[in-house]
């Protein structure tokens, strides 16, 4: 049976009143849910912070810099977040609200594309599209949305370019070249919100266009690359332009010229975990002849883009963002797999009682209503917690006019809120250390910052490659910044204002004396509540027996 056939797809399946209605009950039920019981009081997510600093300077029009006045990198992954964000501050939207809101606009549009997508385009009944939407609407998405990370946004289109991909599959010939030439836009549109966006549109194009017949997929091929190769050629050749290197600059640091095999195995437990199980159903999928197909199609795009993070180190992977642009292709694929799959068996079920049948039916709702449930109270553990760092940077901002420098491991909210001039020690947001393998102490003699701050792991002996480190692809890189960090501020007679320890982990805070406001900074360092993950901690000495170095 050909692709297009009208009969080998559900395509056919309009949108009725009742349809609307769900929908705006599930506008009304995110809305709700993400005012009565995620907090979008908090300032953003240590990581996300980073991302905002962009945004800040180019809503200023200093163009995309992590310090102003100098040339510029691409720091920020998420491109095309940073931006619309960057616009909306240019509007006269806080930071923190301007990241927030555009979230949690493209969640609230990501609900309603999965609701109406899975029944104009597979066809899948009312209730199961609402089942799968709201699985959606109470995930993670709203939590990413409160840490002000752009993920939402490049789920929305990475919804967007499956469903066009969909489309590309079911229709006729010349239907298909036309929605081709839309994919191939998506994916150029995908790949500018982060990187490997383009290789999951690519996936899923590459995918779909094998079910075509022989003889179509040139011109569906053509048809694609219509679009995506000049769209595609003026954003590398621009950034290449622009920024000097054709990739962002955290794959150069985040890279390491090996396989993250750790990475890898992360990526697949994470899209496991995020897709449940509707992804159960989908890999059961292929064991029945009437599912096959219509399994495999989505399960390729899913494990090919699984695979792709062998390339580079797992962190700053928050609650599994990195992964969680895949769900919706999941969660849109799984509803007719899974009702095809329940046909077969109420079928067998035929002539052996209501009763069975109605309890069948009960324990199917009963399911659906407590995977729901789950996922809402796994996601409703995702909150923010106060750190100090954003309470040192707040009382580092009133010298921010002062052009100091802060050499900082934790990129985040220290130069985010102190506006200070700021060195990335890690290297995500600076090309010189990515591309040179770490910082050294004559690239800080170029900067000779006034404050530097590191988070060093430790144990009783010192600093080693801890399992956090490890597993989070850090490992012996890590500690040698910090054994470089801290030679250099002591070599130099910096001041040890304070270090926050916890049980397994620090942060120390080094001041120059010799500038004029380095007691009113070390005053100011000392005195500051510092929490972490919610536990207050006191300044203090480095602990006896631990510590760097």
């Amino acid at each position: 049976m050909r692709v297009h056939d009208p009969e080998a797809h559900a395509l056919r399946r309009g949108l009725g009143v009742l349809d609307l209605a769900c929908a705006a009950l599930l506008v009304v039920m995110v809305l709700w849910y993400s005012f009565r019981f995620v907090s979008f009081s908090h300032y953003p997510e240590e990581d996300a912070a980073m991302l905002l600093r962009y945004s800040e300077h180019v809503a200023q029009g200093q163009g995309v810099v992590w310090n102003v006045g100098e040339k510029p990198v691409d720091g920020a992954t998420d491109f095309l977040f940073m931006i619309v964000v960057g616009c909306l501050i240019r509007a006269g939207f806080s930071v923190t609200h301007a990241a927030q809101e555009t979230a949690l606009v493209c969640h609230t549009l990501t609900v309603l594309g999965i609701f109406l997508g899975t029944r104009a385009l597979s066809g899948g009944r009312r209730a199961a599209a609402a089942v799968s939407a709201a699985y959606l609407a109470v995930g993670p998405g709203l939590r990413y949305a409160a840490a002000s990370y752009g993920t939402p946004l490049t789920a929305l289109l990475a919804l967007a370019t499956w469903l066009v991909a969909m489309r590309v599959e079911v229709s006729p010939p010349q239907g298909a070249q036309d929605w081709a030439r839309l994919l191939g836009a998506c994916t150029a549109l995908l790949g500018m919100a982060r990187p490997e966006g383009a290789l999951l549109g690519l996936f899923c194009f590459a995918t779909v266009v094998l079910l075509r017949d022989r003889g179509e997929r040139n011109d569906v091929l053509k048809a694609f690359c219509s679009t995506f190769v000049p769209l595609g050629l003026v954003c590398f050749t621009w950034h290449w332009s622009c920024f000097g290197d054709p990739l962002p600059n955290p794959f150069y640091r985040k890279a390491g010229g090996a396989p993250h095999w750790y990475a890898l195995a992360r990526a697949f437990l994470n899209i496991a975990s995020l897709g449940g199980v509707f992804l159960a159903v989908l890999a059961a999928g292929p064991l029945f002849r009437r599912t096959r197909r219509a399994s495999l199609v989505a399960l390729v795009p899913v494990a090919a883009f699984g695979a792709i993070w062998v390339l580079v180190s797992d962190e700053t992977n928050y609650f599994m963002r990195f992964r969680y642009p895949v769900l919706p292709l999941i969660l849109v694929s799984a509803v007719p797999v899974g009702e095809n799959l329940a046909e077969g068996v109420l079928r067998r079920l035929r002539g052996r009682g209501r009763v069975l049948r109605a309890t069948l039916a009960a324990a199917v709702v009963s399911v659906a209503l407590g995977v729901v449930a789950v996922q809402e109270r796994h996601s409703a553990r995702i909150e923010p917690r106060r750190i100090g760092l954003y309470d040192v940077a707040l009382r580092l901002r009133p010298l921010s006019s002062r052009s100091y420098a802060l050499a900082t491991t934790e990129a985040g909210l220290l130069p985010l809120y102190s506006r200070w001039r700021a060195i990335d020690a890690w290297g995500l947001n600076d090309s010189w250390i990515a591309h040179h393998g770490g910082i050294t102490e004559q690239y800080l003699d170029r900067y000779r910052p006034e404050v530097i701050m590191f988070h060093a792991y430790f144990t009783a002996d010192g600093v080693e490659e801890s399992s956090d480190t490890r597993e989070r692809g850090l490992g012996p890189s890590w500690s040698a910044m910090v054994e470089t960090l801290k030679r250099y501020a002591e070599q130099r007679g910096y001041v040890q204002a304070a270090v926050f320890a916890r049980s397994t982990d620090a942060h120390y805070y080094y001041v120059r004396p010799d500038f004029p406001e380095s007691e009113k900074v070390i005053g100011a360092i000392r005195a500051t509540r510092y929490r972490w993950d919610g536990e207050l901690l006191r300044p203090g000495p480095t602990p006896p027996g631990r510590g760097p170095g």
